[in-house]
């Protein structure tokens, strides 16, 4: 027979695990329990929120969001620079530059802003500032040699960066529709580099190394997810180990009480 502190002590593990139990599952599962939607600033476009939706095409995760909206200002400034290019250049390279960013992000917005739709996710329709300020540069350099410097650098530049965040959401992303638009957008993108580095006004050591520390991830949908699922496992194995601490002192003094007893000496 299960002496009766035993059985109390084996009570107490199960009620402590179904009390952990709960926790964890909080971490597990659907997006709605995982990560719960929390505030984000109206004013910045670029907080996406952390949250995971769910869509027909899979889920949409904050790394997701911010790559719509990060083509979408990309265009608000991109396509401008475009413009000005054929006017206020007389290098032909520069031209056809200019040329290739109003056909890339006249597409890439006309995508984008359907996608958006799709995955009801808000996205901007005006430059950064800093964006905006690289159009005011152009707007006041001085037609020729110093408008095709002020439109090379800042776009160049750019280019790499939006390169670099496609690439990432495109090896990570769990939607579908999501890593189609990644192919076609990583496509212009490198057009556009290539165009751009054709002109002969790029000043290459002013880019980032590529041996400079990585840019911190955006968080994927599909990381999201795998981290909330391990969540579980290291809640369970503490309360095994809690009850092991429990019960093993109390079965040995049980079982010791009991050969004791066995064993005494009849006087």
């Amino acid at each position: 027979m299960i002496s009766r502190a035993v059985r109390k002590a084996a009570v107490l593990v199960v009620l402590g695990i179904g009390t952990l139990l709960p926790l964890s599952g909080c971490s597990i599962g659907t997006s709605q329990a995982a990560t719960p939607p929390g505030q984000v600033d109206p004013n910045n476009p670029l907080d996406v929120g952390t949250q995971v939706t769910q869509s027909q095409w899979g889920p949409v995760g904050p790394a997701d969001r911010l790559m719509l909206v990060k083509v979408a200002l990309a265009g608000a400034w991109e396509l401008p620079s475009g413009e000005m290019a054929q006017t206020r250049t007389n290098n032909p390279a520069v031209r056809t530059a200019g040329q290739h960013l109003i056909m890339g992000h006249t597409m890439l917005n006309k995508m984008n802003v359907q996608i958006a739709q799709q995955l009801g996710v808000t996205i901007p329709t005006k430059p950064l500032p800093e964006q905006q300020g690289f159009l005011t540069n152009m707007q006041n350099a001085q037609p020729g040699i110093d408008f095709d410097r002020a439109f090379v650098g800042p776009l160049r530049d750019q280019h790499g960066s939006v390169y670099q965040l496609l690439s990432q959401v495109r090896a990570g992303t769990r939607n579908s529709l999501i890593r189609d638009f990644a192919n076609q957008c990583m496509t212009t993108v490198l057009d556009h580099i290539t165009v751009l580095e054709q002109t002969g006004l790029v000043n290459y050591s002013a880019l980032p190394s590529p041996t400079a520390p990585p840019i911190t991830p955006v968080t994927t949908a599909a990381q999201i997810t795998s981290n909330n699922n391990s969540s579980i496992g290291v809640f369970i194995i503490a309360a095994l180990m809690a009850g092991l601490a429990i019960l093993v002192p109390i079965m040995r003094r049980g079982g010791g009480g009991k050969r004791r007893a066995g064993s005494a000496i009849p006087e």
